[in-house]
This record gives structure tokens, sequence and C-alpha cells, in this order.
């Protein structure tokens, strides 16, 4: 490694954000002398890597007239614990990203313990990827069941199941633990071209740097981030095997958007949408029960709209019978239902809608995410995009996870529930704002889970770029992820402490366990009281506000982006399908800024009358006292003169 790079690294590692507090003011001094005494260490550092002596030597590490090709190749996708019996699917997949052809003859792929070694006249031409699996036939086969597309592996190692493709020629074993392994592609002399390294491994060569990927969960593959290669974990995702990866997009464009929030006004919003549907309609959605918003779903089936539904096949407390009598209702009229049965769940929330249109929202189709009666329901909000290239992105993502979704056949008399009941409850919630529409310049990003979630393109760099204010509204987050920092609960301190205000409101009906939301809100109040920092968090008050929970998952930065996503802040949630979008427009930001602080306001003028209750009460109790110790001590003074008198 080089001199500069072991400087960066040692800036990063001496900055990386401790959870157990803020830090002291002469720790502060002492960081300030360290870093400039190493920033001073880092620029003599680039001078030299800039000198003419490095460059030669970068330069002809492999020469033109050198046999081996340049390692410019990199392991982009491996697949070690795969779904089916025997794991015969198991691959890695190795791209050549450059502008010229690679001869990899000779070259080999090994775990430590085994090798394949490649074949002659073995080329990967500029962009190809070539796929190297245990067992063709199993490969090509689940391939094709889970996502509907035909690739077919370059070479195999395992049984010859395929003649069509080439058999690799082995020594040892190579086979890919679940527990950890690592995966290391070298070329005809040895040397180590790209590694990649996993779970319990335990391999410190050169290739790789810190600790290994996340140990995989079965049907997960690692897929690199596009070409970054950093050789650390931040170079790769987990996506569930068949899936592709949807880099983050930026469309700017002028368009209608209609912004809008449970529960006052999403369920009209919702059927207006799905009233006007002429040709098509996807939806995606973590639970559908809302039985009204069914009746808008058969009417377009009635008018002819192509529908199709993709909802998760493992909720928590599993499938209702409202939502199997739904999907067997949709199935009747023509229309077509799957379950998603990935590895991580199904939470999305978005509708596209005529290619034209798609709505994306932080609530399920569910009487408290989407009610008929906005006297009752969650906290949520929603939006609506008129664009076609909006819409053509999610309508990919959507066939792609549509495809790997299972039918369930259902008959309606076999359900437990006879009767559907279509009570409309009712509550205490004042509703108080209308729908939004907006045609303006946007700009626009979609969020995906777990594709870009964690991209600074996205979340990360939305708060990151925040410059005078975020305001952010959660139904569940944790202030750690296992055994790691919650990265955006870390993104929020980042920008407290660079002179953001910050405020966060969280649920407050879930607060079992001990990481929660209520331990987020004191860590982080006691956090700002210690760094004098305009960050305060707070749990909603749900009684004040007559909302059933806050089940949002939005953020607002500057006043003009806003982050609507499905997506909650746990460990588990970056790694399932989320969908959400970024806007970017002043009224739009506006209108939400509105929601936000109606909410906040509520919840902390009655966490003031509370206060000022206990004050009261205080005071009163004092009076009280003041009174009895009064009285004690004229009792004394009245006995006292009684008794000289008698003197």
């Amino acid at each position: 490694m080089s001199s500069t790079k072991l400087h960066i690294t040692f800036l990063r590692t001496l900055f990386q954000r401790r959870s157990d507090g803020v830090r002291k003011t002469k720790e502060n001094a002492a960081l300030k002398i360290v870093f400039k005494a190493s920033l001073l260490i880092t620029l003599v550092s680039l001078l030299l890597f800039l000198s003419p002596l490095t460059l030669t030597h970068e330069a002809f590490a492999y020469s033109s007239s050198d046999n081996t090709a340049p390692p410019n190749l990199i392991i982009t996708e491996i697949y070690p614990n795969t779904a089916t019996k025997n794991e015969l699917d198991e691959y890695v997949a190795i791209t050549n990203p450059c502008t010229h052809p690679v001869n990899i003859e000779g070259w080999s792929i090994t775990d430590n313990e085994g090798k394949i070694i490649f074949p002659t006249f073995a080329i990967i031409a500029p962009g190809e990827t070539i796929y190297v699996t245990r067992n063709a036939a199993a490969f090509a086969e689940q391939i094709s069941n889970v996502s509907r597309k035909t690739i077919s592996p370059d070479f195999e190692y395992g049984t010859d199941s395929n003649p069509d493709v080439t058999q690799l020629q082995t020594e040892g074993r190579f086979a890919l633990r679940d527990s950890g392994d690592e995966v290391l592609l070298q070329d005809k002399s040895g040397k180590e071209v790209d590694a990649v390294i996993y779970g319990e491994s335990s391999y410190t060569g050169a290739g790789w740097q810190a600790e290994p990927l996340k140990k995989p969960r079965e049907g997960m593959i690692y897929k690199r981030n596009e070409f970054q290669d950093t050789n650390q974990c931040k170079d790769w995702l987990l996506l569930t095997f068949g899936a592709s990866y949807h880099a983050p997009e930026k469309i700017t464009c002028f368009g209608e958007v209609t912004a809008f929030v449970s529960p006052d006004c999403s369920f009209s919003v919702l059927q207006r949408e799905i009233e006007i549907a002429a040709s098509s309609l996807y939806i995606n959605l973590y639970q559908f029960e809302n039985l009204y918003l069914l009746d808008a779903v058969l009417d377009a089936l009635n008018r002819g709209v192509n529908v199709r539904v993709l909802l998760e096949g493992s909720p928590v407390g599993g499938i209702k019978d409202e939502e199997l009598y739904i999907a067997e209702k949709i199935k009747e009229k023509g229309g077509e239902v799957r379950f998603s049965h990935d590895p991580f769940i199904n939470h999305a929330k978005y509708a596209v809608i005529d290619n034209e249109s798609t709505i994306v929202m932080t609530e399920n189709w569910k009487n408290t995410g989407i009610p008929c009666n906005n006297s009752f329901g969650n906290r949520g909000w929603g939006v609506v995009i008129r664009n076609a290239e909006v819409a053509r992105y999610f309508k990919e993502v959507f066939f792609e996870d549509f495809y790997r979704g299972k039918e369930v056949s259902t008959r309606l008399e076999d359900l437990e529930t006879k009767f559907m009941s279509r009570e409309i409850p009712e509550g205490s919630y004042a509703p108080v704002f209308e729908p939004l529409t907006v045609n303006s310049d946007f700009t626009l990003i979609p969020v995906l889970a777990p594709d870009t979630a964690m991209s600074n393109e996205t979340i990360l760099g939305a708060i990151n770029n925040a410059e005078e204010n975020v305001y952010v509204q959660q139904f569940s987050t944790g202030r750690f992820w296992g055994e790691e920092d919650n990265t955006f609960i870390a993104a929020l301190i980042d920008a407290a402490e660079r002179g953001c205000e910050v405020k966060m409101l969280l649920d407050a009906k879930y607060l079992e366990g001990a990481n929660n939301n209520d331990e987020v809100v004191l860590w982080l109040n006691e956090v700002a009281r210690e760094a004098n920092w305009s960050l305060e968090a707070k749990l909603a008050d749900l009684d004040s506000l007559g909302l059933a929970k806050i089940h949002n998952k939005g953020l607002i930065m500057d006043g003009k982006k806003v982050l609507i996503t499905s997506l909650n802040w746990n460990a588990n949630s970056i790694y399932n399908r989320e969908a959400g979008v970024i806007v970017e427009n002043d009224e739009i930001a506006s209108f939400y800024e509105d929601v936000f602080f109606h909410d906040w306001n509520k919840s902390v003028e009655e966490e003031e009358q509370k206060e000022n209750k206990g004050d009261e009460g205080g005071t009163s109790l004092i009076k009280i006292a003041w009174v009895a110790l009064t009285l004690v001590i004229s009792f004394v003074v009245f006995r006292a003169v009684k008794w000289y008198k008698r003197m």
C-alpha cells in the first residue's frame, strides 16, 4: 500500500465517530494538532507520489513486453450460500472493465483450498462478464426460474452437465463455504489480480482491507457496486439471486407532482389515481388489506386495465385472510397476483400507472395506512409523480421482482374468515392537509434497498450535503445496527456537528427492547446538550395528535429536498426490497415541512403542558408544607408562652 493510502486511511480511522459520547475539548485540541501533522505528511506523500520516479514505477509495474495480462479484471459477483440442494448453482462472475480484451489462459480462481484453472483461448472482451459455476445446468435453471432471464454460464468446474459449456481443470476441491471463505483471482504466474473475502475468512493477504463481507444469507449474492474497487466492504452489495443492480438515476424534468399525507387525504388521492388508470396498474406492497381500495382495483379490471400485484409472502404475523381474499378477487377478474419469497422481505409501497405515473408511499394499503375515514390512521407521506422516465425506472424494478414471486392458490371457501368486515374505523384525528399539486421543475432520484439505500448519491448524500437543517420523521430506528453504529444516525450527528439544525420525531407506540426509539431520543438529546448542538429528538405524542402511530419514513433537507420511502432505519431494512424517491422542489418541501412541524409542535406543546403541571404540583406541595410548618411553629410558640405565664 502506498504511503498516501496509509495516511488517508489513518485520517479516516482517526476521525471515525464513536458512539459512546461527544469528544472533550482537550481531545479536540489534540486531534487538531494530530490532524494538521497528518495532513502535512499526506501532502508531502502526495508530492512524492506525483514525482516522476513514482509514476515510472507505477506505469511499468506491468510493461507492454510482459507476457502476463495487466491485473485489471475484477470479481463482480459471488454466490456461496445458494437456495438449492447441494448448492450446485454456486458461481463466481468476473468482469473486464477495460477497453481492451484480456487473455486469461492459465489464470485461476482459488479459495486457498482448491483451484480452478482457465483453459487456452479464454479471452474476456471489453465490458464482458463471464460466469464460472459448479454446475451449468443447475445455474441456468435457477436463473430462468427466478428471473425469466436466459443466462448460460461460460465455464463449469463440477459435474459436466452441459457439453456446450467448457469444463475447467481443477486442483484440490474448490467450494465456497457458507460460513466464510476467500475468492482470489490469480494470473498465470500466481500473482493476485483481485480478492474478495467474506464471513469467517481469516485471510490477511494483499487485495483486501479491513473486515470481511458479512456472512451471506441463503439465496443472496454478493454483487460489486458497479466497478468500485477499494478492496473494502463498501464496494459490495448483498442482492437476491437473479436480481439486477439498479443504479441511482438523477432525473431532471418539468412536470406534475402531487404531495399528500395520511390520514388526511391519502385515500382520496389513491382512489382517484386508480380510477383514471386506462391501460396498466402495477402495484408492489408489503400488505394490501383495504377492501375499499380493492373495489377501485376491480373497477379498473372491469375497464380492461392490465393489473399485476406483488405482495410480501411472509409478513410479520402471516398473511391475513383479508389479503388472501383480495388476491383471489383480483385473480378472478383477470389480474395476476404473486407473493414475494426472497430471503429478505419485500417491504416496498409503490404503484406504476399507465407507464406515466408513479405513486410512492410510506404506507401499506391497510385501514390504518390508507384510511377511508381521515379521523383515524397513521401518519404517513406519499407522492404522485407524473413522469414517464420515473415510471420506466420503477416498472423495470417491479417486473424483475414480480417474476421472482410465486402465485398462491387459495379458495375463498377455505378462508378462516367467512365474512370480510367493511367497518370503517373512526378516531380523534382532526384532518389538516389537502393534497398539493405542483407543476414545476423537479429533480428526482429513485431510492432502492438494497441497491442504493446506502449510496452517497441517495439518502446519505442528501443528509451529508445539508447546509442548514435536517428534519426526520421515522417509525423505527435504533442507535446500533448489531455491533455497529446506525449509519443514518451517525450522518445526523455529523450534520449537527457542522452546524445544521436537526430535529427527529419518532413513533412512541412500539418501545420494547433495549435498542429502540426511546433510547435513541435519550442518547441524541444527551449528546446535543454536551456539545451544545442544535439537535433535538422527541417521541411523538400520539394522544395529542390523534394518530394511531407515526409510520412515516421521511426526511426534509434545507427546505429543498424531501425523501419519501418505505425504509425504516433498522439493520435489516437496508437489505429488504424498499422503494422511495428524493424530490427536490421548494414547494413540495414546504408542504412536508408544514406537516412535520404540525406533528412536532403538537408533541412539544403536550410535553410542556405536562412539565408545567408537574411544576404547579410541586409548587402546591411546597405551599402545603409551608403552611403545615407555620402551624407547627405557631403551636410550639403558643405552648411556650403558656408555660412561661405559668412560671
